[in-house]
């Protein structure tokens, strides 16, 4: 992508993990890291695969220290969250002004779409998807309108 690149290092808001266990990983990361936890959960969520529709438990954790930010997530069966070699850097997550038009720019790159989150049919326009690098790393393109909800003290 280099110069074309659709997304900013700017952007870049958070590194997702999946962990066996959030609690137990929060625990470990506070001691490591001495981070603090703000918006966390566990939340039933519609996602689209390429199989279709499912409903998922989402459960996550994110660092109340930012503006980069760690995510803990829970493993999903079944999904692209579930993923061999716990701990692993999973994905990026960056903020997106326009998630449509980035994640189509980045098909024309050649990163696969691979889930749309929130949503149940491909009619429905996601505030966030996932894409796939060729490397494996996920790309996670979120609605900026979300920042203010999900981390009010940073607007």
């Amino acid at each position: 992508m280099g110069r074309t690149s659709p997304l900013g290092h700017a952007e870049l808001y958070h590194t997702g993990i999946i962990v066996d266990d959030v609690e137990a990983a929060k625990a470990e990361y506070t001691d490591l890291f001495g981070v603090t936890w703000g918006p966390q959960g566990k939340v039933p969520m519609p996602i689209l695969l390429a199989d279709g529709p499912k409903m998922v438990d989402f459960e996550y954790a994110y660092t109340n220290e930012g503006p980069h930010r760690l995510e803990l997530v829970a493993p999903i069966p079944g999904t692209l969250w579930a993923v061999h070699g716990n701990g692993h850097a999973h994905h990026l997550g960056y903020w997106c002004n326009d998630v449509a038009a980035t994640s189509a720019d980045l098909i024309r790159c050649g990163v696969p779409l691979r889930v749309k989150v929130g949503v149940s049919s491909d009619d429905e326009p996601a505030s966030i998807v996932i894409h796939q690098a060729k490397s494996g790393v996920y790309i996670e393109l979120v609605d900026v309108a979300a920042r203010a909800v999900m981390f009010p003290d940073e607007v």
